[in-house]
C-alpha cells in the first residue's frame, strides 16, 4: 500500500521528467539563453517523506509520506554557481484521522550547474537548514525544532531565457534539539536530542529576471 501511494504521488513528476529529457537534445537560440547573473524565483510542488520508524502497534504516530510546497529565492553569480534561500512546508497525516502534522524548513543552498550553455541543465546542491515538526489538536500543540544539512540534485530545462521547468530531489539530515509543549496558553520547553530526516521530490517552476 505504501509503495502504491508513493508511486501515485510521484508518477506525474516522473512523466514530466521523461518528457523534458526527451526534449533535451533540442537547442535554443543564443538570444533566448539565461543571463549570466541575476535573481530568480522558484516554486516547487513536493512529495515528502520523514523516514520515521513507525510501528503499526504504536498508539499514535506520524505517517511518513506527505506533500507540500516550497518557495525559492536565488541569485546567480555566474553561469554555474548560485545561492538560494528556500522555505518549505509539508503536511502529513497521523494515525488519528482528526490530527495532522506539519513540517516546515528554512534552508540556504549553494548550487553548481552543469552545461550552462544548454537548455537542459543538471545541478548538484548542498546547504544548511532549520526545521520544525508540529502536531496540533485543539489548544494543544507539540513542536520539535532543530538544524541540519541538506544535499540534492536535479535539473532544469529552459524553454525561454526566463522560464524553466525541472525536477529536484533533496535529502535533509536533521538533529532536533528543542521540544515545546503549548496547552491552554501555557508553554513548556525542553532540550532533546533526536535524529530525523526529510526527503523531498519536487516539480519545479523557475523564473529568471
Amino acid at each position: 500500500m505504501i509503495i502504491n501511494n508513493q508511486l501515485r504521488h510521484r508518477t506525474p513528476v516522473l512523466v514530466i521528467m521523461l518528457l523534458i529529457l526527451s526534449a533535451g537534445n533540442s537547442t535554443l537560440k543564443a538570444e533566448t539563453m539565461e543571463d549570466e547573473k541575476g535573481i530568480y524565483l522558484g516554486l516547487k510542488f513536493v512529495g515528502a517523506s520523514l523516514h520515521s520508524d513507525n510501528a503499526s502497534d504504536e498508539e499514535f504516530y506520524i505517517k511518513n509520506d506527505g506533500g507540500g510546497v516550497q518557495f525559492d529565492f536565488g541569485y546567480r553569480f555566474n553561469p554555474t554557481f548560485s545561492l538560494e534561500l528556500s522555505l518549505i512546508g509539508s503536511s502529513h497525516e497521523t494515525s488519528d484521522q482528526n490530527i495532522d502534522a506539519a513540517m516546515a524548513g528554512l534552508q540556504i543552498f549553494g548550487y553548481y550547474r552543469f552545461s550552462p550553455e544548454r537548455p537542459l541543465r543538471p545541478y548538484i546542491k548542498g546547504g544548511l537548514g532549520g526545521y520544525s515538526l508540529q502536531v496540533e489538536e485543539g489548544s494543544a500543540r507539540v513542536r520539535i525544532e532543530g538544524g541540519g544539512i541538506a544535499v540534492g540534485a536535479g535539473f532544469r530545462f529552459f524553454f525561454t531565457s526566463h522560464f524553466a521547468l525541472g525536477v529536484d530531489l533533496t535529502h535533509n539530515i536533521i538533529r532536533y534539539d528543542k521540544g515545546q509543549l503549548t496547552l491552554e496558553g501555557f508553554s513548556y520547553e525542553t532540550s532533546i536530542d533526536e535524529e530525523g530526516a526529510l526527503t523531498t521530490l519536487g516539480l519545479t517552476f523557475n523564473y529568471s529576471f
